[in-house]
C-alpha cells in the first residue's frame, strides 16, 4: 500500500519589519517550510495578523534558506498580480 502523495516543501524565512527612510527594523522573524513561494506568502499574511509584535509591521521579506530575497513588499501579504 502506498500513501498519500506528499508535496516536496521548501524552507522559507519571513521577515516583518518597518521602514523609515533608507531605515529598517525587524520586528519578528520565523522560518516555515512551504511548497511554494505563494504558499510562504499566504502563511505570511496570516502571521501578520496572529504574531504579537511590538509594532505594526508595514514591509515582510521572504528569503529562502540561503538568505536570498525572494519577495519584498507589503506586510499584509497583498501578492503582485
Amino acid at each position: 500500500m502506498s500513501g498519500p502523495a506528499t508535496e516536496a516543501c521548501l524552507n522559507f524565512v519571513i521577515e516583518f519589519y518597518r521602514s523609515r527612510d533608507a531605515e529598517e527594523a525587524t520586528l519578528d522573524k520565523v522560518s516555515l517550510e512551504a511548497p511554494t513561494l505563494r504558499a510562504a506568502l499566504q502563511a505570511a499574511a496570516a502571521l501578520f495578523h496572529t504574531l504579537a509584535m511590538p509594532q505594526i509591521p508595514d514591509r515582510l521579506r521572504i528569503s529562502d534558506e540561503h538568505g536570498s530575497e525572494l519577495y519584498a513588499g507589503p506586510a499584509d501579504g497583498a501578492y503582485p498580480s
